[in-house]
């Protein structure tokens, strides 16, 4: 990385800077040489250095006054924005910078603001507060950045927006940077930019290429379960999962605490100190997982996340773009995984043909496949202690358990040990659904598949064929559809279901009671008709559940 100015250069190097982004290369010497820009970018491009390294370079650390304001759709956004002009600015002695934002103590800025930032980064609601208050002053500004205004916009900021630019020098430069061009950011450009040129690095809606981006059909009981077994074969660094509802985050959060993983969460309900402390854990790297809804999230420049996991389908279908852009950032690779339940199929199809994505189909990876996965992680992680880091400390705790027990009993109970404990549900076998399967002829989907049972009990015990459909709901949790073929004879009864319930059926209907009588049952021929009794019944009818 080469820079003219060698005191931000030196910053950029330890940052890990090694060349500009594509959006970075085409802005800044727009912006150096004063000209609005309208940046068009998907969040994780690199924008907010784009921005910010032409107006280190153009502060005058002389004048007292404010130089830049930078507004922001979030409070979050805003803090992230301020640290990373404070990270690439670190060796600029003189520089001064503040972050104004909601849900602060307002005093604390008031005496902050009273220290002469050059540069003040804020949400819209509180920089108009300040500016009621005569503490920031704008008619001074060579400088003003509108953050991911579409964003602003959907947020119902017009109007702050409106009332800050009129209050702002009218020949300051003004940049903008927004992922989507919709009418009322072109009226604003129109009204308050003085010829900008468009810098765009988006083809369409297209989604970043680095991403590799997955889908799953499953049952939204299994959601979690899929989750974790999704986390445990990719084994991300930091991992982002999206939920559309406070309460949902609530629940998915409880649920991957009692699976042992390091997970917390982010929403509206929660206070804004509380919401800091998570994400700088998030940040730092001593969080692993963070839940959050797509409000929460706005704006959140999140580094190293390796996977975003869109744990319900989003509501609209751009917040898929924004939603996945965590990851992939500024060329590193990243994994989406969206699992889609039978009720949000036709949202996800919208979210295909609004992406413009190659989103391929997978199946989550069954217990035995999670099992293979994790022995071969544990195996290159323990291999690579032993060859890279100084374990003599452990040595003479290492002999004396070797001196009185078995080497592969050793081990295997220091692997229980460092185990993360699961109090969750256990959910065995296969958990992917086909959604599609089930809307086939119930008379073709059973052709194949089929398990057929023997009871010994018939009409003379008083059975008819509703009456053995409800019963075997009732013992087997079935549903109807799942039950069908029932034939009955003088003293005997058969009934199909498909295969993958034959043990639940086998279990549940072992020893079982039918009007006082005690039954058995067996597996059957898979022949809709096995009695040749004379006035046997047979019946394919599906019998509901009495309500």
């Amino acid at each position: 990385m080469n820079y003219k100015n060698k005191k931000i250069e030196q910053s950029l190097i330890e940052m890990g800077f090694e060349e500009f982004t594509e959006i970075q290369s085409l802005s800044i010497p727009l912006i150096e040489a004063g000209i609005d820009i309208i940046g068009h970018s998907q969040t994780g491009t690199g924008k907010t250095a784009a921005f910010t390294l032409p107006l280190l370079e153009r502060i005058d650390f002389d004048n007292p006054n404010i130089q830049a304001i930078i507004i922001c759709p979030t409070r979050e956004l805003a803090v992230q924005v301020k640290g990373e002009i404070d990270h690439i600015g670190k060796y600029l002695p003189d520089l001064k910078t503040v972050a104004i934002y909601g849900g602060e103590n307002i005093g604390k800025q008031i005496h902050s603001l009273k220290f002469k930032p050059q540069i003040v980064v804020g949400t819209p609601g509180r920089i108009i507060d300040h500016i009621n208050r005569k503490l920031v002053r704008l008619e001074n500004i060579n400088y003003l950045v509108l953050d991911e205004a579409d964003e602003m916009l959907k947020m119902g900021f017009k109007e702050e927006l409106e009332t800050i630019l009129d209050a702002s020098n009218p020949d300051r430069q003004t940049v903008m940077f927004s992922a989507t061009m919709p009418q009322t950011i072109i009226n604003i450009t129109r009204k308050y930019m003085k010829n900008p040129q468009v810098v765009s690095v988006v083809s369409g809606e297209e989604t970043n290429k680095d991403i590799t981006q997955y889908y799953y059909t499953i049952h939204e009981k299994n959601k979690v379960e899929g989750v974790s077994r999704l986390l445990q074969v990719y084994n991300p660094k930091l991992t982002l999962i999206f939920c559309n509802t406070k309460r949902k985050v609530d629940d998915v959060t409880r649920e991957l605490t009692k699976k042992g993983y390091n997970v917390n969460k982010i929403h509206g309900d929660l206070q804004q100190t509380t919401r800091m402390q998570v994400l700088d854990s998030f940040h730092a790297g001593v969080l692993d997982i963070l839940v959050a809804t797509d409000v929460a999230a706005r704006g959140l420049d999140i580094k190293n996340v390796e996977a975003v996991i869109n744990f319900d389908v989003p509501e609209k279908a751009e917040f898929y773009v924004h939603r996945i852009g965590r990851t992939g950032r500024i060329g590193n690779k990243g994994y989406s995984f969206t699992l889609v339940s039978k009720r949000e199929l036709r949202r996800f199809e919208d979210v295909i043909k609004f992406a413009k994505a190659n989103i391929k189909k997978r199946n989550i990876p069954t217990p035995e496949k999670v099992l293979e996965v994790h022995r071969e992680q544990q195996i290159n992680e323990i291999e690579d202690i032993i060859q890279n880091i100084n374990i003599s400390l452990h040595l003479d705790t290492a002999d004396a358990l070797l001196q009185n027990n078995d080497a592969i009993h050793v081990v295997s109970a220091l692997l229980h040990k460092i185990e993360k404990k699961d109090d969750s549900e256990v959910i065995a076998g296969d958990i992917n659904e086909d959604f599609n399967k089930k809307k086939e002829n119930p008379k073709q989907k059973h052709q194949d598949g089929v398990a057929r049972f023997h009871l010994n009990v018939g009409r003379e015990d008083g059975i008819s064929p509703r009456e053995l459909a409800h019963f075997i709901m009732n013992e087997t949790g079935l549903k109807n559809s799942h039950i069908f073929d029932i034939s009955i004879s003088k003293k005997s009864s058969f009934f199909s279901t498909d295969t993958y319930q034959f043990e639940k059926v086998m279990q549940r209907m072992k020893n079982v009671t039918i009007n006082g009588r005690k039954t058995s049952i067996q597996v059957a021929d898979s022949k809709p008709m096995e009695s040749k009794e004379p006035n046997s019944f047979v019946s394919k009818k599906r019998y509901k559940r009495n309500r």
